[in-house]
């Protein structure tokens, strides 16, 4: 959309980057993490490309609620956009933020591991209220229009009836996963690449994320709401994290709990 602010730009830069890397090098094996943080001290301050950057809070608003996020945790590990918005990013398999002026020296790999959290006040909606408006584009655009599978890593998907007729082009749409609460209202929307169409581009160990082959890496946005403090999660990461996708929601909500400004 033309009137999308400059800041989502850089960032579905960055999402369409991590998609198609089938041109970058070979990722190395890398450092394991536990390695790796005795060799960087996450809480010092550095200075990176004539910017300082700290672990110091920055006060963040979400509609009338203020948190005080670390630096470090924001997506560019300064603190909120211009215009306000609110991103942050942590790193798999920790779910941690990076170390301060990881931001723009972040290699291929660990652009890999990279999960970002938006969060968007939406008051007293719920989940499907939140999502109502936009929760699909293209064909099959709602979960009536198309078929509930069994159980995939405790979610339902739903699946497009290729039997009525679907062609290629839409058998392309992205994958829907579902959760839902007592009642039946829907708690958690995960859409994602077409696994049919899109392999993985990934494979996952026990602490890195290594590249697979194929021309681009499959991935995934992850929309829920929590209601107890009325803000919506917007979570994009590589799809071959869905089977974390209970650990990825329990870090953004442990997030806000722990950083929520009291008075």
């Amino acid at each position: 959309m033309s009137g999308s602010p400059s800041y989502r730009h850089g960032f579905v830069a960055w999402v369409v980057a991590l998609a198609a890397t089938a041109c970058a090098p070979k990722p190395s094996p890398g450092i394991d993490d536990d390695i790796l943080a005795l060799m960087v001290d996450r809480d010092q301050t550095r200075m990176v490309e004539g910017r300082t950057y700290s672990v110091q809070p920055v006060a963040a608003d979400v509609g009338p609620r203020r948190f005080m996020f670390p630096a470090n945790l924001y997506y560019n590990q300064i603190g909120p956009f211009p215009d306000g918005a609110v991103v942050l990013t942590v790193l798999w398999p920790n779910l941690e933020a990076a170390a301060p002026g990881d931001f723009p020296l972040r290699t291929v790999e660990d652009g890999y591991r990279q999960v970002s959290i938006e969060l968007r006040y939406v008051g007293h909606a719920r989940t499907g209220d939140y999502l109502a408006p936009h929760i699909g584009s293209g064909w099959a655009q709602s979960l009536a229009e198309r078929v509930a599978q069994p159980l995939r890593f405790g979610l339902t998907p739903y699946a497009i009836d290729l039997a009525a007729g679907a062609d290629d082009a839409q058998a392309m749409e992205p994958d829907w996963y579902v959760v839902r609460a007592d009642g039946g209202r829907l708690r958690t929307f995960i859409s994602c690449d077409a696994a049919s169409v899109v392999p993985d581009g990934l494979v996952m160990g026990s602490r890195t994320l290594v590249r697979s082959g194929g021309d681009r890496i499959a991935m995934c946005r992850h929309s829920m709401v929590d209601v107890e403090s009325g803000i919506a999660v917007e979570m994009n990461y590589a799809r071959v994290m869905l089977v974390e996708w209970q650990r990825l929601e329990e870090a953004a909500v442990g997030l806000m709990r722990r950083y929520e400004a009291r008075e």
